[in-house]
């Protein structure tokens, strides 16, 4: 009977534990209510960075890419400002962004922005990535943490983590993409000797925001990377000898990216190599075997990438082989059916749509030689047709192209 009675006195102080006023307080919101005034917290955060912030993104669930530095600006009418390093540094795309609830606050870009978007687009115009899949980016972020100091995303589809900080606000956009841009435009492209001490260890090579890393008895590995203001800052702290390495300065004078000991050298650049901004400017393009030629201007389309040719009918992409120093002229899309078309004048007059095919020009001096590229195979490039597919008609041609003279 003792024990019966202790049992009821045990239920009877558990009952009036569980009504007590401090249980009920603790849910007086609904779970609705606290998710919203969890994203309108974050909301105000994202918001409330005064110069925007500066986002470490990363295409590719391998980041076989490197990373790319995006400048953003949540604005408070919904849409989002954003500028990238990889475009002119003063270009500036819109479009609206949204905070929602998924498993998660989730940070998404929904409506299109040119610059954004660039890098989820399926279209290939760069040869980089897959055909139909381009670069394999995210517009949609799960929310990790959020702080007026550091904004942490992860990408829904790659699954990369990415990191926003405050823009100082003592700077434009333009100045501190200006300084990323200028150690870029210094230090890329080239061959790098890693160097730890006074020893070279081992040698590296650049593709894409990316380093290979080749070991001496020849292996491999991939380090990608984001630029920064004062040099470049690795996806996730790598190991060079025996040291752990997350950023590496850039030494303009060294020609070196520098931490402690560990100096990674530049090459020298190979005889008649040109850079991205030598390729700027106006010039005479010449054709029809010296028969013809045509004013135009190669202007900045994406840094270190491509350039637009303006003069012709149509605008044509001009593409920048930065491991060479070269630029190469390709069967492109012009504007819907109409393609830019690689034709073999000289073998009959056929033409071809054939990704990557072409020409390849080069610099002497002010001038610039297009020769075939090889791509097409038995076929050799001499010159190019806009040509409407659907239509089976000319819109302009550029026979026996010889090349340009810079003005």
């Amino acid at each position: 009977m003792k024990k019966i009675y202790n049992i009821c006195f045990l239920l009877t102080l558990l009952s009036l534990v569980s009504c007590t006023p401090e249980e009920e307080n603790l849910f007086d919101q609904s779970a609705a209510e606290r998710i919203d005034a969890a994203i309108k917290e974050e909301l105000s955060i994202l918001r409330g960075a005064k110069n925007g912030w500066v986002m470490e993104y990363y295409p590719s669930a391998t980041q076989m890419y490197g990373g790319y530095t995006m400048l953003v600006a949540f604005n408070e009418d919904g849409t989002a400002d954003v500028s990238c390093d990889l475009f002119e540094h003063d270009k500036v795309a819109s479009g609206e962004y949204e905070l929602k609830q998924s498993t998660g606050t989730m940070l998404t870009f929904n409506t299109y922005n040119e610059i954004f978007h660039f890098f989820s687009e399926p279209s290939n115009f760069l040869g980089i990535g897959e055909t139909g899949e381009g670069m394999e980016g995210d517009y949609e972020f799960l929310v990790l943490d959020c702080t007026p100091e550091q904004v942490v995303l992860k990408g829904k589809k790659t699954g990369n983590k990415m990191t926003m900080t405050p823009i100082p606000e003592n700077e434009t956009w333009e100045q501190y993409l200006g300084k990323i841009k200028a150690v870029a435009k210094n230090a890329y492209p080239a061959l790098y000797d890693v160097e730890i001490g006074e020893e070279a260890q081992y040698t590296v090579t650049q593709q894409h925001h990316v380093f290979i890393l080749e070991n001496q008895d020849g292996s491999r590995k991939s380090l990608p990377f984001a630029y920064t203001v004062d040099g470049i800052k690795f996806y996730q702290p790598v190991t060079i000898g025996n040291q752990n390495v997350q950023s590496l300065s850039w030494d303009n004078t060294e020609m070196a990216y520098k931490y402690e000991n560990i100096a990674i050298k530049a090459q020298p650049l190979p005889a008649g190599y040109r850079k991205y901004e030598d390729f700027l400017g106006n010039y005479s393009f010449i054709y029809d075997n010296f028969g013809a030629e045509q004013n135009v201007t190669l202007r900045e389309e994406l840094f270190n990438s491509s350039f637009i040719m303006e003069g012709f009918p149509m605008d044509i992409r001009i593409i920048f082989k930065a491991d060479l120093g070269v630029i190469s002229l390709e069967s492109q899309q012009l504007e819907g059916s109409i393609y830019l078309c690689p034709w073999a004048l000289n073998q009959g007059g056929s033409l071809t749509n054939l990704s990557g095919a072409g020409m390849i020009g080069m610099a002497s001096n002010s001038a610039i030689v297009f020769l075939d590229n090889g791509v097409w195979g038995a076929r050799e490039t001499d010159s190019f047709i806009a040509y409407d597919l659907s239509a089976s008609k000319s819109i302009f041609q550029i026979p026996y192209i010889v090349g340009m003279i810079k003005q």
